[in-house]
């Protein structure tokens, strides 16, 4: 993730969405305007995640490197 997402790291006016691809977009309430890039960083950010057609419906695939799962 090239910015922090949390709601403290937006301007009060902004606010935050994830696409089923796993991309961000940002909403600024008072220029009524959506952008793909960190109101505050100007990178885009990517969640992570993607919701896929393969899997049951509400699961999202995970695609953040934490390392190997111990079992």
């Amino acid at each position: 993730m090239a910015a922090p997402l949390g709601r403290d790291s937006l301007p009060e006016h902004c606010s935050y969405g994830v696409c089923r691809d796993g991309r961000v977009f940002f909403i600024d309430d008072e220029a009524r305007a959506t952008t793909w890039l960190h109101p505050r960083s100007g990178e885009p950010v990517n969640s992570g995640h993607m919701i896929r057609s393969d899997l049951p419906r509400g699961w999202r695939k995970d695609l953040r490197t934490t390392g190997p799962v111990s079992s």
